[in-house]
C-alpha cells in the first residue's frame, strides 16, 4: 500500500470512525511514515540529550535491503506481519492476510491507549495490520518462497493506459533490479565447504513489482517454486483482486478506529462514527478502483470526503513528513530536550521502538518464531 492508503485512507477511516481532527492526523502521518522514517543519523544536543531514530523502512534500491539482519528488523515487523501458517520457518515467516498473529498484535496496541504515544501506535498499527491485505504471500525475508514466473504475471480487466503503464514499468524494474527485485542471499543458506550458497531469494514483493500495493488491480501470478516443495500455496495467492482486499482493509481498520475511540473519549468527534453501510462501502470502493497514480488516487480519497460522501465534508490535510522530519533535525538546537517527548515524531519513535520490540521479541517467540 502507497500514501493514498496509508495517510489519507487511514485519515478518512478514522474520521469516518468518529475521531477528531487532530487524532486522525496523527494517526494517518505516522501511518505512512512508517514508509518514511528513512532517516538513521544519531543528533546529539549540548546538554548531552542524544535523538537516536528508528528506522522502519528502507528504499527499494537501499544497499542495506540485502542485510539478512537488517530485513528481519525493519520488513519482517514493520511490512510483513509473519502470518505464522506451516510446518517450515520460511513458510511460517509469509505474511497472511488478517492473520491471528496480526490480530493479537493489533489488540496487545490497542490496550496501550493510555500511553502518551497511543496516537502514533495506532498509526503504525493500521499501516501494519493494513500491510497484511497487501502483502499476503510473501515475506519481509530473502527467500525462494517470494520467486514468481515473471512471464506468468498477467493483469486483469485494466484500461489500455494501465496496461501501456504496467508493461513499460515492468521492463524499467526488471532492468534496473532484476526479474525478482534482485537476487539476495537466501535466509536458508546450504553451503559448501568452498562457503558457496546453493539458493538466491526474492525480498518482500519485489518480484511482482509493486502489483500489490495498487488497489484497483486485478492480477494473476504463479510462483516460481510450487508442489512438493512448497505445497503450503493457496490457489487464491495465485489470483488478486486488490480492490476486494484493500476493501476488507477498510472495514477492519474503521472497527479499530471505533475501538480506539471507544477507550479514549478525548480523541473522539463529536458526531460520533459513521456506519460502515452500503453507501460508504460503495464510495469506497469507488476510489479503490480509480486507476491512477499516487497523487490522483489520494485526491479520489479528498474529493469523497469533500463532497460529504463519507462524512461531513472537509479536506484532508495534505500529508507533512517534512514537519516531522525538521522536529526531528531541530533537536540540537533546543533549549531544553524534554520537550522533545511533546513532539510526534519523537512519540512516532517511542511507538516504533515498542512494536519493534514486541513483535520480534514476544510475539513471535511466543508463537515459536525466533526471527532475531
Amino acid at each position: 500500500m502507497q500514501v493514498d492508503f496509508h495517510y489519507y485512507g487511514v485519515y478518512a477511516l478514522a474520521r469516518l470512525a468518529g475521531l477528531n481532527q487532530n487524532a486522525a492526523k496523527i494517526i494517518a502521518t505516522a501511518s505512512q511514515y512508517v514508509d518514511d522514517a528513512l532517516g538513521n543519523d544519531t543528533l546529539d544536543h549540548e546538554n548531552g540529550g542524544k535523538l537516536i531514530p528508528v528506522v522502519t523502512a528502507h528504499h527499494t534500491a537501499c544497499v542495506k535491503n540485502i542485510n539478512r539482519d537488517d530485513q528481519r528488523f525493519i520488513w519482517v515487523p514493520f511490512h510483513f506481519l509473519p502470518g505464522n501458517h506451516g510446518d517450515a520457518f520460511t513458510e511460517r515467516l509469509v505474511c497472511r492476510k488478517n492473520s491471528d498473529m496480526a490480530k493479537t498484535m493489533r489488540d496487545h496496541h490497542l490496550n496501550l491507549f493510555d500511553k502518551p504515544f497511543a496516537l502514533e501506535l495506532m498509526g503504525i498499527t493500521a499501516h501494519v495490520y493494513a500491510d497484511t491485505f497487501a502483502h499476503f504471500g510473501f515475506s519481509g525475508v530473502s527467500s525462494r518462497r517470494n520467486r514468481v514466473k515473471n512471464d506468468d504475471i498477467r493483469l486483469i480487466n485494466v484500461s489500455k493506459k494501465a496496461r501501456v503503464f504496467w508493461d513499460e514499468e515492468q521492463l524499467k524494474f526488471y532492468r534496473k533490479y532484476g526479474t525478482q527485485g534482485g537476487l539476495l542471499k537466501n535466509i536458508k543458506r546450504t553451503l559448501f565447504s568452498s562457503g558457496a550458497e546453493l539458493f538466491s531469494g526474492a525480498l518482500g514483493h519485489g518480484a511482482v513489482l509493486t502489483y500489490p500495493d495498487q488497489p484497483y488491480l486485478h492480477w494473476q501470478f504463479t510462483y516460481e517454486n510450487k508442489g512438493e516443495s512448497f505445497p503450503d500455496r493457496p490457489t487464491h495467492e495465485y489470483d488478486r483482486k486488490n480492490q476486494d482486499c484493500f476493501l476488507e482493509a477498510c472495514r477492519e481498520l474503521h472497527d479499530l478506529f471505533i475501538r480506539f475511540g471507544d477507550l479514549r473519549p478525548d480523541c473522539r468527534d463529536t458526531e460520533g462514527p459513521v456506519v460502515f453501510n452500503g453507501d460508504v462501502e460503495n464510495c469506497i470502493r469507488e476510489i479503490l478502483a480509480f486507476e491512477e497514480g499516487k497523487p490522483k488516487r489520494s485526491q479520489a480519497w479528498n474529493k469523497a470526503v469533500k463532497a460529504g460522501r463519507l462524512y461531513s465534508g472537509e479536506k484532508i490535510p495534505p500529508y507533512d513528513a517534512k514537519a516531522w522530519d525538521d522536529a526531528r533535525d531541530g533537536f540540537p538546537g533546543l533549549k531544553t530536550t524534554k520537550e522533545t517527548a511533546t513532539y510526534p515524531v519523537y512519540r512516532f519513535y517511542q511507538a516504533a521502538s515498542l512494536h519493534q520490540h514486541y513483535v520480534l521479541r514476544e510475539l513471535l517467540p511466543e508463537n515459536g518464531l525466533v526471527v532475531v
